[in-house]
């Protein structure tokens, strides 16, 4: 068995999800403040630490808009809303409770998104023998699942934490690998991220060319087979197609981001910190699964 784990948390989509669950009757303190983003995450930590009991752990979080994928297309990204406030406001706070886990942190950088950073260290961490979690809700990290490689779901919309690899990624999109799902976004688009895809492609069309051709390249590469209108837009925009596929590409090797395992282990807690903040935030419940915690990491 495998006991060298690795968990990455993707930090802006479970804040994100914390903010949308409860922004018809957000979570206030008697002092006003919306906690609903930092109790969702909190409340997965907790439930991680207890739980999983990991050893080895990092948040990522994104750093600017500055993205390097905006320079390929610049309508990247392009109809997503300004970070609302109360997600800035939670961020301070969120820091504050993974300095006092001791659980390492890090910024996406060099125009890079925290999907990079994160898609980097788990194939490097990968090459050094670990079990790598990805906790996400964004399907965008599908496309890394390998044998040791997951992707971990997060409750979501009433429905129980699932454990993602090879064979369920597969199923869920329809392709024969995970690697395939690039091709997918490649030829039907993202909206989420406002990938273009390949005019006239929709998803049942993407999987029927990907099932039969096994990849956007080889597929631009036999548009003589197509017929009609298809035919045409397909070969007059295939230049969106590789643009599309460069977009929806994570990087797995971004230069000067290594994995240092001493950095992403979890040393002991500092209760006084965690008791401050939690207090401060009026998180009573998960202050005695904190304090579970706790103990738990002191006992050895």
């Amino acid at each position: 068995m495998n006991n060298k784990k690795l968990f990455l948390i993707d930090a802006y989509t479970i804040l994100y999800q914390g903010y949308y669950a409860f922004i018809k009757k957000p979570l206030l303190t008697s002092k006003g403040i919306n906690t609903s983003p930092i109790l969702n995450f909190t409340s997965l930590l907790m439930n991680l630490l207890n739980e999983e009991k990991p050893s080895y752990m990092a948040t990522i979080f994104d750093y600017s808009n500055q993205i390097i994928r905006k320079k390929e297309y610049h309508k990247y990204k392009d109809h997503r809303k300004k970070k609302p406030k109360d997600i800035s406001i939670a961020i301070p706070y969120l820091i504050k409770i993974l300095k006092s886990f001791r659980i390492y942190f890090l910024y996406a950088k060099y125009g890079y998104e925290a999907d990079d950073v994160i898609g980097t260290i788990a194939k490097k961490a990968e090459k050094k023998g670990y079990m790598i979690y990805i906790i996400t809700l964004d399907k965008d990290f599908c496309q890394l699942v390998t044998k040791n490689i997951k992707i971990y779901r997060p409750p979501f919309k009433g429905e129980p934490k699932r454990i993602l690899g090879i064979e369920e990624i597969k199923e869920n999109f329809g392709v024969s690998s995970p690697k395939k799902v690039i091709d997918l976004w490649s030829m039907m688009g993202d909206s989420s991220d406002n990938i273009p895809g390949l005019p006239g492609i929709g998803e049942k069309k993407a999987k029927e060319f990907i099932q039969k051709y096994g990849s956007l390249e080889k597929f631009l590469n036999s548009t003589h087979h197509l017929r009609g209108k298809i035919k045409k837009n397909i070969e007059k925009n295939k230049k969106l197609g590789f643009l599309s596929k460069k977009l929806a590409t994570i990087v797995t090797n971004i230069p000067l981001f290594y994995f240092h395992e001493e950095k992403f282990y979890i040393k002991k807690p500092n209760w006084n910190s965690i008791e401050k903040i939690f207090l401060e935030l009026e998180f009573k419940i998960l202050l005695k699964k904190a304090y579970q915690y706790y103990l738990y990491k002191n006992s050895f």
